[in-house]
């Protein structure tokens, strides 16, 4: 049992995307949009949720720190070896 190792990863979103249907500007009624400040009309957002991968190993013994995974890494069986099993 001293050798068994438990071993998982973990996606974790930073910053999820917003929905721009939920931006909305109230102004009095006679303003028009043409007098209004282009820094209160446009907004930008994240389109694509930023997220980050995590990974820990517990066992009897202990556990490893989590590591945090590169971004864009390919998690393949060298990956494991070279990076994550050191």
């Amino acid at each position: 049992m001293d050798f068994i190792w438990f071993i998982d990863e973990k996606i974790v979103t930073v910053d999820s995307p917003s929905n721009t249907q939920n931006d909305r500007l109230y102004v009095a009624h006679p303003v028009r949009m043409k007098n209004i400040s282009a820094r209160r009309l446009l907004r930008t957002h994240v389109t694509l949720s930023q997220s980050l991968m995590v990974y820990v190993a517990v066992s009897k013994l202990g556990c490893t720190e989590v590591i945090f995974v590169e971004p864009a890494a390919k998690i393949n069986g060298k990956y494991y070896r070279d990076v994550l099993l050191q």
